[in-house]
């Protein structure tokens, strides 16, 4: 499957989260929180070097693409901000053919449909 496909499907997964019933505040204060920060931290500094010694496809469209779609369906910018950055380290990573098991269980839960915050299950 290429990354348009694949980014596309977990995008399609953003329409089905129920963003009425959320606790924003508790998924932003876990997200800001260890383990999560720690982790997307780690995974970004490394794709971050990798990019360095590879030409890689801006992300700046598709993290566009879900700012505007996650602002509209949420009505929260910082959510909104968050996910798109999700969305531009994992398109990052499929470019680099870079994987990690904590980045693994980060695309997880787009495809599940669940935003991912705190410690990530698999």
């Amino acid at each position: 499957m290429n990354l348009e496909n694949n980014l596309q499907q977990l995008l399609n997964q953003l329409d089905k989260i129920q963003y009425e019933t959320l606790h924003i505040d508790d998924i932003l204060e876990q997200r800001e929180s260890d383990p999560f920060d720690q982790e997307w931290m780690r995974v970004y500094q490394i794709i971050e070097e990798l990019k360095k010694d590879k030409r890689v496809d801006n992300t700046t469209k598709i993290r566009k693409k879900v700012f505007l779609l996650v602002y509209q369906l949420s009505d929260c910018e910082e959510l909104a901000g968050y996910i798109s950055d999700d969305f531009g380290l994992i398109a990052d990573s499929k470019m680099l053919q870079y994987s990690d098991e904590w980045l693994e269980k980060l695309i997880s839960c787009y495809e599940k449909a669940i935003i991912p915050c705190g410690e990530l299950q698999e």
